[in-house]
Formats: C-alpha cells, sequence, structure tokens
C-alpha cells in the first residue's frame, strides 16, 4: 500500500500502516545486523539497544490503547531485554501492532493524547509512522546506513511533529516569527511566540511580511525540528535573521 490519505486522517494526513511495516522491518534488519551496543551519538548515550527498547515500548503502548480504545493504563515501558531476546521482543510487539492498527477503519474513535486533535484510529497511524520512522533513521545513522525518508512522509511528519510536540507543549524559545518551507512537496507554516509565555501557534501556509524562513528538502527539516541534525549539517536554507532561526 503506498503512502495515502485515508478518510480519518485530520487535513488530508497521511495515514499508511505499510509505511509501519516498512520501517519496523528495517529496524529490525539493522538491530540483528550490528552490536546492539553501537552508539547513537547523535542520542547521547543510547545505545542502538535503547532505540530499539524504547520503540517496542512504544509500539506495545499504542497497540494497547487501540485495541482497549483507552488511554488508562500503564504509559510507554522501556524493555530492559537485549541480543536475540530484544530482537525477538521488538518484532513480536510490532507485529501486534500492525495488526491493531490495520483492522479496524481509520476513523473509528480512539483517544489520544493531543488536545484539539481528532480521536481516531488513523491518529495513531499516523503516530505510529513517523515515531517509527524517525528511530528508523536512528539506529540506520548509528551504522552510517541511512536509507532515504519518503518526501511526502517527511514533510507530513513536519506537520505532525508541530502539532502534536509543538503547538500543545509550553517551554518553547521561538523569539520571533519564522516560516518552515518543504520545497518538494511545498509546504509551509508558520510559527509564531503566542501571548502564551513558552508556546508557539501554527499555522499552515506564509504569514505576510515575515522574512525569517528555513526552506529545503523536506527530510532535513523533519530531522531538523526533531532535532537529529544541526542546521550546518542540513542542505536548508535560512533566509532573514539567522538568530531567529537558532532559537527554533
Amino acid at each position: 500500500m503506498a503512502p495515502t490519505d485515508r478518510p480519518g486522517a485530520d487535513d488530508g494526513a497521511i495515514v499508511d500502516v505499510a509505511g509501519i511495516e516498512r520501517a519496523v522491518g528495517r529496524v529490525a534488519e539493522v538491530a540483528r545486523s550490528v552490536e546492539l551496543s553501537t552508539p547513537v551519538p547523535h542520542l547521547g548515550r543510547w545505545k542502538v539497544r535503547d532505540v530499539v527498547a524504547h520503540l517496542g515500548g512504544v509500539h506495545r503502548w499504542a497497540t494497547r490503547i487501540v485495541e482497549t480504545r483507552s488511554m488508562d493504563g500503564p504509559g510507554s515501558r522501556m524493555s530492559e531485554l537485549d541480543g536475540v531476546e530484544l530482537c525477538d521482543w521488538f518484532d513480536e510487539g510490532a507485529a501486534e501492532l500492525v495488526e491493531a492498527l490495520a483492522g479496524p477503519a481509520p476513523s473509528d474513535h480512539c483517544p489520544n493524547f493531543n488536545p484539539g486533535s481528532a480521536s481516531t484510529v488513523a491518529w495513531w497511524v499516523r503516530r505510529q509512522l513517523h515515531e517509527t520512522t524517525v528511530h528508523r533513521w536512528d539506529v540506520e545513522r548509528a551504522v552510517g546506513s541511512c536509507t532515504p525518508i519518503e518526501a511526502p512522509i517527511a514533510a507530513d511528519g513536519v506537520d505532525e511533529f508541530l502539532d502534536v510536540f509543538v503547538r500543545t507543549r509550553g517551554e518553547q524559545t521561538l523569539t520571533a516569527p519564522l516560516t518552515l518551507t518543504s520545497i518538494d512537496p511545498a509546504r509551509s507554516w508558520s510559527l509564531t511566540p503566542s501571548d502564551r509565555p513558552g508556546r508557539v501557534d501554527i499555522a499552515p501556509g506564509r504569514l505576510a511580511d515575515v522574512a525569517e524562513e528555513i526552506s529545503g528538502p523536506a527530510d532535513d527539516l523533519l530531522l531538523l525540528v526533531w532535532g537529529r541534525l544541526e542546521l550546518a549539517e542540513t542542505a536548508l536554507t535560512v533566509a532573514g535573521s539567522p538568530e531567529v532561526a537558532a532559537s527554533l
């Protein structure tokens, strides 16, 4: 199944269970081909083992919520397993996640942790697609074998990150309005410091008279906002004040 807009998604978001399946397959492939103690330098002290143990816990947590249609219960738990046992545990959880997300209609009701979003199964498909895609890149970079993040998925990942992890969260540091632009696919987001301290307002498209902009490939933009790459490591360009871009 190619990435596609499906009923139940928010604002044309990508809802692609097969994309999750491909991403977990790549994580499993890398995990079984390297020492799990291989460092992931851009994630501090984490090793490949930590990424796999974390992601497998997130998958099980999401599976439980979709299956029970309830946010009640424990949160994501990082596995203490290692070696082949950890890889087997990860594969089992990934298969359960794919099955749980593929069964119901995307528009079926399911609660989530993002205020103001549609409470649907589609929300969880999108969240797990981007969670798994970014962590797939993490383990690939650790072994020097990154595969491309498809541009439509990357652009949708930027949109999802801004909605779930910026719009509703405090302690933001943006100092002035800023536009983020993906050049292919062509898509822009306007970020503006909110009247509420530490918050950022987000709107699709561009705001008039805002000179500050970060633009370029969608995958670089996604990895920048997720803190996986520094601006200097990307093919992104900055217009206007570098200080405003840096404050992001």
